[in-house]
């Protein structure tokens, strides 16, 4: 075969089928992001985020030089071999971008930085709008074909439109205004609802009847906290401060005397992800309340995409002048816009928006109705990074992903190290176990807060004090001031987290040869590795350090020596030897904490032989202690645009940790009481 005829053909091959896979690729990608857009609140799953992040930036892409490339076609009035008429399918599918321009509801901003770019996309709205109106006027004539455009073109401007003023309300600016203006009216209605001065005495039912919760049915009672809630998260997200009658009624919504430890810290933790999937719904999507306006909208889009189907199905069943494959084209466009807005409604009836609006009906039918069809899946995860197991050494990225390469690891490996994402070793269930200590510590923070203002000074209180914590406050409780000194005060927060993480792992496998056994030591374990997961791969949600340096030296030191005390060996322990500190310190870099971390172990050790004599469990219940100490000095020391961020990955443990010391007035925002509360025992 001729070369020369083959290239030819290819060509105009291609010419004809460009504009057709450029559109239908179009379609998938909507799909794509409709399905998978909402998922990642709620999953941490990174290649499932890969696939968002694609989908995302290729989608506008692609319908933009799909309407280019009509245009430039002049609406499709060049004719074919195979129809001598000119055709205005091309031009009929141009609107059809702008609702794929639009994009679905549930993904508007793939990050918190595509919120800022509204105008940009205003601008490309004009734009667009103005080339998808030249391929019609081009197309324009007696062809029955672009009349039923129209309506979808319609439809196009009204859903990205919607998506525009999504993101502009979104946007940091915007969404501060509207928090200004929302902040008065919340306080001053809570004022009217509750008085501040009965807040100390008040039962649960009274809470409720205030709050107007009286008569919601019990099993979508956290959906209107979690909703009443969520109005003072987002005051706290725009970096405004609330009233302390503000943060007593959270406070005595979080904390129902009635109620064991156990069952609110449960509650506590099943109120805020609820919360923080309002919140992430605002920031990155369409799915927020239930109103009029959007029902609108919705019914103009699906009614608009319905309409223009059943036109060209009665216009192909009376005549046809198309080929086979662009009506079956044209039937998969449109039925597929259907598709996707039916889709959209059933996600927005299934979401809580909908689930709250259904519940404050208070029938039978519709009570009944939200039990059959909202589940309530609290499972969420934290990550995992154990930094002996990491492999750190003086090698290049290139050079570790090609050894990765030689040695046949699995193609998931390949693909973490690949998008930089190796440091997550594993996954862990947040445990209801790991959820009840961080409540009660979170509790016992609280009672040392008096929100008493002190003079003469009244730019500081106890607060501070309190937030600053980060280790040292559990190790003076149990009378270990040396250790405090040497691991904690004297150090910054990274160098002191990298210290505990090792000293953690050491005692860990040191209790295992000495035959202890590891129980003990798992909740210690599971924060030690979360903490270094945010440490290497979130640094930005972590008090400002030189982290990373401390990281790298510290991991290639303990890629050598970490075998010193993970040796099954019985009887086995050379990690305390003075030989081998003198020769870690010898060969140490200038930051690593491998020589510090263990001489910490070893203060921990003897603690249960020393004057001390603590028991195993008396130890690790320290350590586990002072792990959440440091987990809320991250927490209240991460903005809230950090936290925000984080939410597109399924949120982090640190985010709804904050979250709840914001609730319970341990944050900054929450304003103390103007005058004196008394020293009550019930004042909490």
């Amino acid at each position: 075969m001729d070369i020369n005829n083959l290239s030819k053909r290819a060509q105009e091959l291609w010419n004809e089928w460009e504009i057709r896979s450029l559109i239908l690729s179009s379609l998938f990608l909507q799909i794509l992001l409709i399905v998978t857009g909402n998922r990642r609140k709620n999953h941490t799953a990174i290649v499932l985020g890969g696939f968002v992040w694609i989908a995302y930036l290729s989608a506008d892409w692609v319908a933009i030089y799909t309407l280019g490339s009509i245009s430039r076609n002049q609406g499709g009035s060049k004719a074919n071999r195979n129809n001598p008429t000119p055709n205005n399918i091309p031009a009929f599918w141009a609107p059809i971008l702008l609702l794929h321009l639009g994009g679905p509801d549930t993904i508007t901003a793939y990050a918190l930085e595509d919120n800022e770019l509204w105008l940009r996309h205003l601008l490309q709205l004009a734009i667009q709008t103005a080339t998808a109106s030249y391929s019609l006027f081009k197309s324009w004539g007696n062809d029955p074909l672009i009349y039923i455009a129209i309506p979808i073109f319609v439809a196009g401007l009204a859903k990205y439109g919607e998506r525009i003023l999504v993101l502009w309300l979104a946007s940091s600016k915007k969404f501060r205004d509207i928090e200004k203006e929302e902040m008065d009216t919340f306080q001053s209605q809570l004022g009217k609802k509750i008085p501040s001065t009965v807040f100390f005495d008040m039962s649960k039912e009274d809470l409720n009847e205030g709050l107007g919760f009286k008569n919601i049915t019990s099993e979508a009672l956290y959906l209107h906290e979690a909703h009443f809630l969520f109005q003072m998260f987002k005051i706290f997200y725009a970096d405004l401060a609330l009233s302390h009658s503000s943060h007593m009624a959270s406070y005595r919504i979080l904390t129902p005397p009635e109620k064991t430890d156990t069952e609110n810290s449960k509650n506590a933790f099943k109120v805020i992800e609820v919360e923080l999937g309002f919140m992430y719904d605002v920031l990155f999507t369409k799915l927020t309340s239930v109103c009029s306006k959007r029902t609108i909208l919705r019914s103009i889009s699906f009614l608009s995409s319905a309409s223009a189907l059943v036109a060209f199905s009665l216009m192909i069943m009376s005549e046809c002048s198309y080929t086979e494959t662009e009506v079956i084209i044209s039937y998969i466009l449109l039925g597929g816009g259907v598709v996707l807005e039916i889709y959209g409604a059933i996600m927005l009836l299934l979401s809580e928006w909908a689930m709250l609006r259904l519940s404050l009906l208070q029938k039978p039918w519709a009570n009944a109705v939200f039990r059959a069809i909202y589940s309530d899946d609290n499972k969420r995860y934290m990550a995992q990074h154990d930094l002996a197991d990491a492999n750190i050494t003086n090698e290049g990225l290139w050079t570790m992903v090609i050894k990765s390469l030689v040695c046949k690891p699995s193609a998931k490996v390949c693909f973490l190290k690949l998008i930089g994402k190796s440091n997550i070793q594993r996954w862990e269930v947040i445990s209801d176990e790991l959820k009840e200590l961080i409540w009660k510590y979170l509790l016992d923070k609280r009672s040392r807060y008096s929100h008493l203002m002190p003079q003469p000074d009244p730019g500081m209180n106890d607060l501070k004090e309190i937030l600053a914590e980060r280790g040292d406050q559990v190790l003076k409780s149990m009378g270990c001031l040396e250790i405090s000194r040497s691991a904690v005060v004297g150090l910054d927060f990274h160098g002191s987290l990298l210290l505990w993480h090792i000293a953690t792992d050491i005692c860990h496998h040191d209790d295992i040869r000495q035959n202890k056994g590891p129980p003990s030591s798992k909740m210690s374990r599971s924060l030690s590795n979360y903490m270094l997961y945010l440490l290497s791969e979130r640094p930005n949600m972590l008090p400002k350090g030189i982290g990373e340096a401390r990281y790298k030296q510290t991991g290639i030191q303990l890629t050598e020596h970490s075998w010193c005390w993970r040796s099954e060996v019985p009887g086995l322990t050379h990690w305390c030897s003075e030989e081998f500190l003198k020769v870690i310190q010898k060969n140490e870099k200038n930051v690593s904490m491998l020589h510090d971390a263990c001489k910490l172990a070893n203060e921990l050790q003897l603690l249960e032989t020393g004057e001390k004599k603590l028991t195993n469990e008396d130890k690790w219940s320290m350590i586990s202690k002072i792990w959440v100490e440091m987990l809320t000095y991250a927490a209240s020391n991460c903005g809230w645009k950090e936290h925000g961020q984080a939410l597109t990955n399924g949120g982090e443990l640190l985010t709804r940790v904050g979250l709840l010391m914001a609730h319970l007035g341990l944050s900054e925002q929450c304003l103390p009481s103007a005058k004196a509360i008394s020293g009550n025992a019930d004042n909490p």
